[in-house]
């Protein structure tokens, strides 16, 4: 075993990530560092109502929805430019011949720290998912996803500027919607690795 993880492996040590791939993982994982940075900023303006704490919370919110636009810029380009050039068409072949056991089986020796190691779910998940749907269709999902998130930001800012208005402290919106933005790098990041191995494949 390990004969593709490692080949794969080695590879990307040489070249890193390659983009728009890099991009779109350091993205999302920003999407979780904001959402944490957002959590403080409220829970700041809560317990100190100031003018300035409250433009710092709307500061945050901005940055949150500018980030997810570029995400969703990112992919809308990919989807266009894969389109063009038949890109899809080689990332299919290449899915039907990865060896997802053995893949995991590098990845395993790293990301198993946890009794449920998310990366490797989410890894075996994704590869199982193009092998089924296609590729694109993989991506046309995580564009959906991203979709959420920002519909996710937009409640979060809603409930936020209500709570504002009223002084009716509402916990529950910030917790599930911090909840919901601080999952992302685990589908998101991990995304980059899951396209890489596509990538790198015949290499």
């Amino acid at each position: 075993m390990g004969t593709q993880g490692d080949r794969i492996f080695q590879i990307t040590a040489e070249r890193g990530f390659p983009d728009p791939w890099l991009s779109f993982g350091d993205s999302l994982c920003d999407e979780a560092a904001l959402s944490t940075e957002l959590t403080r900023a409220i829970s700041k303006a809560r317990k100190e109502p100031t003018a300035q704490a409250r433009t710092e919370a709307t500061r945050v919110f901005q940055a949150k929805k500018a980030n997810l636009r570029r995400c969703a810029g990112i992919l809308d380009q990919v989807l266009g430019d894969y389109d063009a050039s038949g890109m899809w068409t080689v990332l299919d072949e290449r899915a039907g011949r990865l060896d997802v056991e053995d893949v995991l089986e590098t990845w395993g020796r790293t990301q198993a720290l946890h009794p449920f190691p998310v990366v490797l779910k989410s890894l075996e998940f994704n590869w199982g998912f193009m092998k089924e749907h296609g590729v694109r269709a993989f991506y046309e999902m995580t564009r959906g996803y991203v979709s959420r998130l920002q519909e996710n930001t937009e409640r979060w800012h809603d409930a936020w500027r209500g709570e504002a208005e009223t002084g009716v402290v509402d916990r529950i919106t910030s917790i599930e919607c911090d909840l919901a933005s601080i999952e992302a790098p685990m589908h998101c990041d991990v995304c980059k690795k899951t396209i890489t191995a596509l990538l790198y494949l015949d290499e």
